[in-house]
Parts: structure tokens; C-alpha cells; sequence
């Protein structure tokens, strides 16, 4: 059975997450079934805001006590500008979705990457020297992208209807040991290419709104080729559907949530997350 939340009080330390709209968040859900589980006074709370006090928001935490703070869209790249001290990981994305205070400084860092990257470990996929596919090449892309590369994955194609963007996000962040190509979404029926997969990453939308996904030809997929898709809902969005439906294995979105949210965790408590119960809290359960 669940522990219940501990009872808010003076001396309890507020944590809290920057959107616009924030109220479908699922992170304080998850984040204080972690705090109940350890018995840390801690609370999560939803913090919206907008773009025009984002600023002033975010500059008040110290002032409000609130000890550290999720930051989600549209708002990671504005909180780059706002951190006074930078992670690495954060500077190479380009985007924060995490803020805490370290030696007074409000630090900014990014643990999508490191989540995505996680989350394929838990389902038994090693990032190490894979062959990976990422559709789309946006913000998501790009924290997906960075998080493989620092994992040591080989060969890397990152496919957008703009190809600029996807050019510009592999001279980014490509490197020595590893290949980061851009192509078209054409790729995507070329069976040539998609028998040398290992994992497919879905970043972009497409789908969510009741359209049918992007013409991808999922049987030219080794049949152990994994399907990520970073989105979720309450049934497997089209993207993972059509995978499941041709036997391939599939992880959605939340698993990311979890990783990402037990990375960020460890920054605000300085304790290691319990994964598990916080996995119970999104619905999820961890492999195995």
C-alpha cells in the first residue's frame, strides 16, 4: 500500500514545476509519492506561469523557499537564460528542464537525455554502439539525440520534413566517435535503411490529434527492433500502435518521465529516487 503524503508544515521544502499548461502534469503525482515513500518533508506543486513572467518567477524561489523546480514546455530554452550557473549537459541541449540551488547558485540542468537513456536500459537496451533512427528534430530530438551520443550509440539518423533542421541539429552536437547523419522523412519506406535499425524514437506529435501517422514501413524493422515513442496517453498513441500491431516492442513516454523525474529528484533530496514507486504513481510498471 501506498504511504500517504506527510502534512504540510513550516518547515517543509517546496519543489514545483514551470508550464503553460501545467495542470496535466504528471510529476507531482509522481514526485510525492517518492517523498512520501522516504519520509521526506517535501512537497510537489504545480507553478504556472507565462512567458512574460517566467523572469520573475523563477527569480522569486529563493525568496519563496522553494528549493528546486521542473521546468517543462514551452518554457526550457527561456530557462537556459535564467539559470546563474549551467550544467554541460544543459549547455549541449541547449534547454533546462531542471533548476535547484547548489552553493547559493540557482544551477540549470537537463535530465531528459539521461532519462530517455535510462528508460532503454530498464526495457534491456543498451545504447552502447546501436543503430537508432529519430524522427523529428526538435527540442525532444535534440535532448534524445545528446543522451545517445553520451551513451556511446554508433550510428545515429535523425529524419525531419525539414532537412535544414536536421542538418543543423547533427553539426550540433555530432562527434568523433559516433555518426550523426540528417536525411528526409522519405526514409522512413526505405527498407534498406530500416533493417539496419535497432531503435526507432518518435519525437515529434504526429498522430495525437487523431491524423494517422507518418508512411513508415515498420515491417523493414528487425523484429527486435524497439519503438519509442516520447509522447503517452491513455491508449498507445498511433505511432506505438502500428509497431505493436507487426509484434515489435514498444515503450511510451512515461518511462522517460520516470528517468528523467528520478535524475531530478536526486538534485533536489540529494537521495537516491525510488524508482519503483514512482513508476506505480504514473500508471507504469518497470520491467522484469
Amino acid at each position: 500500500m501506498a504511504k500517504k503524503p506527510a502534512a504540510v508544515e513550516g518547515t517543509t521544502k517546496v519543489v514545483g514545476i514551470f508550464g503553460d499548461p501545467v495542470d496535466h502534469s504528471l510529476s507531482p503525482r509522481m514526485h510525492n509519492a517518492a517523498f512520501a515513500e522516504l519520509e521526506l518533508d517535501y512537497v510537489y506543486v504545480p507553478l504556472r506561469t507565462n512567458r512574460r513572467n517566467l523572469k520573475e518567477a523563477v527569480r522569486s524561489m529563493r525568496a519563496l523557499g522553494i528549493v528546486g523546480a521542473n521546468v517543462t514546455v514551452p518554457f526550457k530554452r527561456d530557462a537556459l537564460k535564467l539559470a546563474q550557473r549551467l550544467t554541460p549537459t544543459a549547455k549541449a541541449i541547449g534547454a533546462v528542464n531542471t533548476l535547484y540551488f547548489d552553493d547559493k547558485r540557482l544551477v540549470g540542468d537537463n535530465t531528459d537525455g539521461v532519462g530517455f537513456v535510462d528508460a532503454l536500459a530498464a526495457h534491456g537496451l543498451r545504447a552502447r554502439k546501436k543503430r537508432v533512427l529519430i524522427i523529428g528534430a526538435g527540442g525532444s530530438a535534440r535532448a534524445v539525440l545528446h543522451g545517445l551520443l553520451e551513451a556511446g550509440a554508433a550510428d545515429v539518423v535523425v529524419a525531419n520534413r525539414t532537412l535544414s533542421r536536421a542538418a543543423q541539429l547533427a553539426r550540433d552536437l555530432s562527434r568523433r566517435d559516433s555518426q550523426v547523419r540528417a536525411a528526409r522523412l522519405d526514409l522512413l519506406d526505405d527498407f534498406d535503411f530500416l533493417e539496419t535499425r535497432q531503435l526507432v524514437v518518435n519525437c515529434t506529435p504526429v498522430g495525437l490529434k487523431g491524423e494517422t501517422f507518418l508512411d513508415y514501413d515498420v515491417d523493414s524493422t528487425p523484429k527486435d527492433c524497439l519503438h519509442f515513442d516520447l509522447a503517452y496517453a491513455e491508449k498507445p498513441t498511433p505511432f506505438l500502435a502500428m509497431a505493436a500491431s507487426r509484434k515489435r516492442p514498444t515503450v511510451d513516454g512515461r518511462y522517460m518521465l520516470l528517468f528523467q523525474g528520478a535524475a531530478a529528484f536526486k538534485s533536489f533530496t540529494g537521495r537516491r529516487a525510488p524508482v519503483a514507486v514512482m513508476a506505480k504513481a504514473l500508471g507504469i510498471k518497470l520491467p522484469g
